[in-house]
């Protein structure tokens, strides 16, 4: 299901992967589609509570109900905002727009894949809930990043900077000033004292030493973008150039398993995690679609898709 939009009505709707339209353009906006197979989307412009969900035949599961909604988390949870006059509500509603808890929030951030989702409370301090709306991480911080693959997330209050475990408790605080939060590989990019960038494991120690001018973090396949100098390339988690830092600008690996690069005729490609060319450098932006294995692409003023093999779906706007 790939989005479109009419050019004469502004609406939304959606293609195939073949580039027939299978759900007319009829809805205001429209975001991407969860593990549970329903999206966000404007079903009445003119209310305030206009935001429902709808499924993949543009079927609407829930009306118009919210004022504010995102996805759905993995667990088939959805964070929602009920009015604009409850703003500050925040709460959570399963696949049929019931409530989860009846608990709400002064903010609340979506259900992350450790299933606990980041409050805030009207005094400013975060804490973590689980899918009861249980508090499990007790509010005592300034701010807490997602738990990562490895279960940790970076939390921090008046005197700590570091990481919590799924329970609450500070397991980590490591030594370097600046850091991030780990990675799909379990690493963490730091600062060092010389002010390049390195990566450090779960224990807090380096893993791959500072030696990069800039450095993102690993994406699933083992693969992190870095700057060498001027040009930007990618190491594996042993700190091993996997590809040569050639490139002016660069994009970690997440556009269907493949690096978005940009040529020096300032045309944007793709390269596989070999470091190939599999997308010609003939594009003037290249963006994430709602299908993983699809492209969305602009080339001469058109927006439009592309297979992975760059072959074209159809255009965006119909």
């Amino acid at each position: 299901m790939l989005l479109i939009r009419s050019a004469t009505s502004g609406l939304f709707g959606f293609i195939d992967l073949g580039g027939e339209v299978v759900v007319p353009p009829q809805f205001h906006d429209v975001g991407p589609f969860a593990t549970n197979g329903l999206a966000v989307a404007r079903l009445d412009l003119e209310s305030e509570t206009g935001l429902g969900f709808i499924d993949r035949t543009g079927r609407t599961v829930v009306g118009p109900s919210f004022h504010q909604a995102e996805a759905f988390s993995s667990q088939g949870i959805a964070k929602v905002i009920l009015d604009r006059e409850q703003l500050f509500q925040h709460g959570f509603v399963d696949a049929k727009g019931r409530k989860v808890f009846a608990s709400v929030f002064e903010y609340a951030r979506s259900f992350d894949d450790s299933g606990l989702a980041m409050i805030r409370t009207p005094e400013s301090t975060c804490g973590c809930i689980d899918i009861r709306g249980e508090l499990v991480v007790p509010t005592l911080y300034d701010g807490i990043g997602a738990f990562a693959v490895n279960g940790l997330a970076k939390a921090r209050r008046a005197d700590f900077t570091g990481f919590i475990d799924v329970t609450g408790k500070e397991v980590l605080r490591p030594a370097f000033k600046t850091f991030d939060e780990f990675d799909a590989c379990g690493l963490a990019t730091f600062k060092g004292g010389n002010h390049r960038h390195g990566y450090m494991d779960a224990s807090g120690e380096p893993r791959i030493p500072a030696r990069y001018v800039e450095a993102a973090g690993f994406a699933k396949n083992g693969l992190a973008k870095v700057r060498i100098g001027e040009k930007w390339g990618f190491i594996d988690t042993a700190g091993n150039v996997a590809i040569d830092p050639v490139f002016d600008d660069l994009s970690s690996f997440c556009y269907a398993g493949f690096a978005v690069f940009l040529h020096t005729n300032n045309k944007w490609g793709c390269i596989d995690a070999t470091g190939d060319v599999v997308i010609d450098p003939v594009y003037d932006d290249i963006d994430l679609s709602f299908d993983p294995q699809v492209l969305e692409v602009v080339r001469d003023g058109v927006r439009g898709y592309i297979t992975k093999a760059g072959t074209w779906i159809g255009n965006y706007l119909r």
